[in-house]
């Protein structure tokens, strides 16, 4: 059983996958086989999330060999701290700055946005608010 959970950090990253390579810096520096990354889920519903070259991440190996695990998420270190302190937010930060957060104490759901923001339904859309609706824009098209 030992060796069954590990650290290391990721040095190559396949998209078309969503499997990672992981250096053990505590292993003489070796480098994984491809690992699976742990989605939510990937089904009916799909999730998909992959760490970047460079992330530290929590690795189960499974007690069949050297080649057989998978990642199960990144951690912080003392370089890369969380973005924020409370508990009470869930917080996406992007590398290029956009931030969306929702915070449950206040009720508020956030989002800075780096671009363009694109919504496309092939529904209805409404917007309720029980308070004001402020709009701001150099231009605003209504196309019937």
């Amino acid at each position: 059983m030992e060796n069954v959970i590990r650290i290391g950090i990721v040095t190559q990253v396949y998209d078309d996958r969503a499997t990672v390579r992981v250096q053990f810096p505590d292993d003489d520096e070796e480098v994984s086989w491809e690992f699976p990354v742990l989605q939510r889920k990937t089904l009916k519903d799909k999730d998909y999330w992959l760490p970047d070259v460079g992330e530290h991440v929590v690795v189960v190996m499974l007690p069949y060999g050297q080649e057989q695990g998978f990642v199960i998420g990144a951690i912080y270190s003392d370089a890369e701290k969380p973005p924020e302190s409370t508990r009470d937010k869930r917080v996406v930060v992007f590398e290029d700055g956009t931030r969306i957060e929702y915070d449950r104490k206040a009720h508020r759901l956030y989002a800075d946005v780096r671009g363009s923001v694109f919504l496309h339904a092939t529904g209805d859309i409404t917007v309720i608010s029980n308070k004001n609706v402020l709009v701001k824009a150099k231009r605003i098209d209504f196309n019937p």
